[in-house]
């Protein structure tokens, strides 16, 4: 059985600027906690990897003055944890928000979210927001041990399997992902984020994260982004917990042993989780 432990009014994240010279403002904290108050719990994975299962949670945010500095301010949570030690814990916590600043902001339908310090180059944001019509280019604020490594691209169109999406995959998705490889090189990760409907009628997202090792080359592919997520339908028809709750997230990897993407956790909209084995 499993031992939990607590840390009260920990701190998450601050005004300060950090190891990789990128500093938050408080307005950002403040959007910040009042994102993760509405979802109540937070998961709190390992090492900031999305890819692995969730040991805790985090509630109770607030945003507080500094003790130590009175011109900062820090963002505070309580901190629940299983099965690891408190670094491990706290090296784990990972937020990430999505800042438009370039393109059709009004009219979005796709967006591609660059990390620090990418987000700076406003030449680099124009050149990704001019793939199309309703595209647009920013920052991914996140807490991360490698922020230069990974952008993210999201699909704000609902999902349908309809001649209409394989058209907005060719003119815009697809043409996003080699924009970007081709400014910032094929190593460079890029990752993708469709948003469908849940059993609640609620938007929740199908982050697709490439096999555990690949290069950052990987791109899905047209049909296998339509299998995984009939596949994610068909599974939270039968999960008593996606009507309960709502789903927030649904979390999928690519098997190369099996060249398609398999179902790895649901994240509901209360914070709880249930990791799938692949």
């Amino acid at each position: 059985m499993a031992k939990w432990k607590e840390l009260k009014n920990q701190i998450l994240a601050g005004t300060k600027e950090d190891s990789q010279g990128e500093s938050n403002t408080k307005e950002f904290l403040e959007s910040l906690c009042e994102g993760f108050s509405a979802r109540g719990r937070i998961p709190l994975g390992l090492q900031h990897d999305i890819s692995t299962e969730s040991v805790g949670y985090i509630e109770n945010f607030a945003l507080v003055p500094s003790k130590d500095e009175s011109e900062h301010w820090n963002l505070v949570g309580d901190v629940h944890f299983h099965d690891v030690d408190i670094d491990e814990a706290l090296r784990g916590f990972s937020y990430s928000a999505n800042i438009d600043m370039v393109g059709d902001i009004q009219e979005k339908a796709l967006a591609a979210y660059l990390p620090y310090p990418d987000y700076r180059n406003e030449k680099l944001l124009e050149a990704i927001s001019s793939v199309g019509d309703g595209i647009v280019a920013g920052a991914w604020k996140k807490k991360n041990a490698d922020p230069v490594s990974v952008s993210l691209i999201i699909s704000f169109l609902l999902f349908t399997a309809s001649p209409a999406y394989t058209n907005f995959w060719n003119n815009k998705v697809s043409p996003t992902f080699k924009r970007i490889r081709e400014q910032l090189g094929k190593k460079h990760k890029v990752e993708f984020v469709q948003v469908t409907e849940g059993m609640r009628r609620e938007s929740f997202g199908v982050y697709f994260i490439p096999s555990g090792g690949g290069d950052g080359d990987f791109a899905p592919l047209l049909s296998q982004v339509t299998d995984a997520i009939n596949m994610v339908k068909d599974h939270l028809k039968n999960d008593v917990f996606a009507v309960e709750k709502g789903v927030h997230l649904v979390k999928v990897r690519f098997s190369g042993r099996e060249g398609r993407f398999v179902l790895l956790a649901v994240e509901y909209l209360d914070g709880s989780v249930i990791n799938h084995s692949c």
